[in-house]
């Protein structure tokens, strides 16, 4: 199971106490093996949450603080979910921050099955 691409969503700018969804539509058979969140400025996102959807299923039981997926968490956990061409996933973002954030969401997928 080689390393195949990222697949970059650009959640876009979210104010203070605001949401954001955002949805992508895979191309291919692939494996999702991490999700990545940045902070394109590189502003503090310990406040903020995200919930994860997968083909109508939740990965995420009510939210996860985005921090734990960041970019810059070395631990930050495998997924390793066999995703099928036209399968979509949802992004969903809350800003508790006492700011605005602009974020990416950055897949990590592995071909599958190779």
């Amino acid at each position: 199971m080689p390393f195949k691409k990222f697949r970059t969503i650009d959640i876009g700018s979210i104010a203070a106490g605001a949401t954001a969804e955002r949805s992508w539509e895979f191309d291919e058979d692939l494996v999702l093996r991490r999700i990545f969140f940045v902070e394109k400025a590189g502003s503090s996102m310990n406040a903020v949450e995200a919930t994860i959807r997968l083909d109508g299923v939740m990965l995420t039981d009510e939210y996860v603080p985005v921090v734990l997926l960041s970019h810059l968490n070395q631990l930050n956990p495998e997924i390793n979910k066999p995703v099928e061409k036209g399968s979509k996933i949802v992004l969903g973002i809350k800003n508790n921050e006492a700011g605005s954030r602009n974020i990416y969401a950055v897949l990590e997928l592995w071909s599958g099955g190779e």
